[in-house]
């Protein structure tokens, strides 16, 4: 009888810690991994002109729908969330509804041509986390990652929000760069006396399944 009873109190530890994991960390049991559903996800590029006749000119808008890749998360728990995603350096396309179609073909040629972007050699841009740390908002979190981009990769940090719906997710952000960073020289253009500023924001919202 003592032997049995000595048998069975072996496996209570086992056992605790499997009811534990089922009825004490529902966060954990509600992680999934999500894919990016391109339909509704959007990245948009805004460039700023600069220069001393910068005010001469528009910005630049520039956006892509072609985003795809994974987020890993627990919707109950933001500390959680883990992502890579990527897009095709060539669908980025220049919207800007005030520009002169000519000058947004032009302006689309240059990003996409070796002297920006450089599609060609570099087709891919990606992005993958490295971790995320709390933000003054709670309802945000600071996510930590690398960013692939013309050949280099930097280390981004960025706020974003995640809405959870049902069977779905929706983060959005925005998240700033430096294309010298990058290997990229801001465009000049008239003398320099008009140009593109280095620092670009990068807005996105994505929704993943």
């Amino acid at each position: 009888m003592l032997r049995g009873t000595h048998s069975s109190m072996r496996f209570l530890p086992r056992a605790c810690l499997l009811l534990w994991l089922a009825l004490g960390t529902p966060s954990l049991l509600s992680a999934a991994v999500y894919q990016v559903d391109s339909a509704r996800s959007k990245v948009e590029i805004l460039v700023i002109r600069g220069g001393l006749l910068g005010f001469l000119s528009h910005d630049h808008e520039i956006i892509s729908r072609k985003l795809t890749g994974t987020i890993d998360c627990s919707p109950s728990s933001l500390s959680s969330l883990a992502a890579e995603v990527s897009l095709p350096a060539s669908s980025l396309t220049v919207v800007d509804p005030e520009v002169p179609p000519e000058e947004r073909r032009e302006v689309q040629s240059t990003m996409r041509g070796e002297q920006v972007l450089d599609v060609a050699r570099y087709p891919e841009i990606h992005f993958t986390s490295t971790g995320t740390t709390p933000a003054r908002d709670p309802a945000h979190v600071l996510v930590a990652g690398e960013l692939s981009l013309h050949g280099i990769v930097k280390k981004i940090v960025f706020p974003v929000r995640l809405i959870p719906s049902s069977g779905a997710i929706r983060v959005a952000g925005t998240a700033k760069v430096r294309q010298s960073d990058f290997g990229i020289q801001p465009i000049r253009i008239a003398g320099g006396t008009m140009r593109i500023k280095d620092l670009v924001e990068i807005h996105f919202t994505v929704v993943a399944r």
